[in-house]
């Protein structure tokens, strides 16, 4: 075999196999393609109920039931402060003691009068009963027994009138000591012990607010006015308190709850300028977790709970005019299923309509889900709960929609 033939030969073996591996690689390539791709691993909460209440969010400013600017009756100067500022005081309890020696001797001299009056009358009285008996007997007349009888009339009224002035001057004696007329917190003092004050002065001694109970203020969207007046005719409406700016929270956000109470006021008036109403909540507030003058938000029912379908926000997906979520069907395929949101509430939204309690939602991985897709559970990642559960309170102070 001479060299040309054993370089043909070569050649053609080399071009044999290199079509063999062509069409092994092609083989390989069609069986890839042919070859089912495994279900995407998601997480998935069934769908389960929970106590909805749509709720009004709304900011309010703490206002004390009684706000008491306290001043003084009379003239006078101070000798006794009898509390310190800042403190709480009892209805009644002194706050301040004016000079009162000049009225104790007005007072003294009303008790003096009063007794002579009386000493006065007590005489009058026997002249006259004397006068009756000789009048009788001819010694004296009848216009003597008049004046007699007129003297003892006049003793009478001069009792009337010196009890009067004894009660004027212990009325005014009572002046000069000045008592707190509610209970709750005191202010600044206005007047230090020495000052002169005056019944005219429109500075006041001393301001006490009414701590406990305590309101807070709040006015009522027009879009929410007919839902509240419902509930309220309904019964009673608990409202909550929640701090703002508070420890664990940044500049600007909401803390949690500090009181608990109750709506008390609605208003019959609309305000022209914004189409709201005003209205009250109340709060005990015996621990003072409400400021007068502090910025807080309410939590306002709406409605009576309702049970609804609750699932985490994060499953929620917003199409160009609808909500939807993905679920998995009874053949572990993805299924788009449009829902309706009837409110949201930290990070669960409430379903309307849309979807039943038992259907199991992923929560994971949603952009790249497709429609009838093969999916397929993480083991110890299904969330949730059995269909039905959920108490009274899992939905927490709802927010608006």
């Amino acid at each position: 075999m001479n060299s040309k033939t054993r370089s043909f030969l070569s050649q053609t073996r080399i071009a044999l196999c290199g079509t063999l591996l062509l069409a092994l690689a092609a083989c390989g390539r069609d069986d890839a393609a042919n070859k089912p791709k495994p279900p995407m691993m998601v997480s998935a909460e069934t769908a389960q109920l929970a106590d909805y209440v749509p709720r009004l969010t709304v900011l309010g400013t703490v206002t004390p039931l009684q706000s008491v600017a306290v001043r003084s009756r009379v003239d006078g100067q101070i000798t006794a402060v009898l509390f310190k500022e800042g403190s709480n005081v009892r209805a009644g309890q002194p706050l301040f003691r004016l000079d009162d020696r000049a009225q104790r001797a007005s007072v003294a001299q009303a008790r003096a009068a009063l007794a002579s009056a009386n000493a006065a009358a007590v005489q009058a009285e026997a002249d006259y009963k004397r006068a009756q008996a000789l009048v009788k007997s001819g010694f004296i007349s009848g216009a003597t027994i008049d004046q007699k009888r007129a003297a003892a009339e006049s003793a009478r009224a001069g009792i009337g009138g010196a009890r009067g002035a004894l009660s004027a001057a212990e009325t005014g004696l009572s002046y000069l000591s000045i008592n707190a007329p509610v209970s709750g917190r005191t202010g600044e003092i206005g007047f230090k012990l020495g000052a002169t004050v005056k019944a005219n002065d429109t500075a006041p001694l001393v301001t006490i607010n009414q701590l406990s109970p305590i309101t807070v203020r709040f006015a009522v969207p027009p879009d929410r006015i007919q839902a509240l007046r419902d509930r309220y005719a309904a019964g009673a409406v608990a409202v909550s308190a929640h701090g703002r700016g508070t420890a664990g929270t940044e500049e600007g956000q909401t803390g949690g709850v500090v009181a608990n109470g109750k709506l008390v006021f609605l208003d019959n008036n609309v305000d022209p300028l914004n189409g709201s109403i005003a209205a009250k909540a109340e709060f005990v507030n015996a621990n003072d977790e409400l400021w007068p003058g502090a910025l807080v938000e309410l939590d306002v029912p709406l409605a009576l709970p309702t049970r609804l379908i609750r699932l985490p926000e994060s499953a929620i997906q917003n199409g160009q005019d609808f909500s939807y979520v993905w679920t998995i069907g009874a053949d572990s395929k993805a299924v788009l299923t449009k829902v309706t949101i009837a409110g949201r509430n930290d990070g669960y939204a409430y379903i309307a309509s849309g979807l039943q309690p038992g259907a199991q939602v992923v929560t994971d991985a949603l952009a790249k889900l497709k429609a009838g897709g093969k999916v397929k559970t993480r083991a110890g990642k299904q969330t949730g709960g059995k269909p039905g559960e959920g108490k009274s309170g899992d939905a927490k102070q709802q927010r608006p929609a």
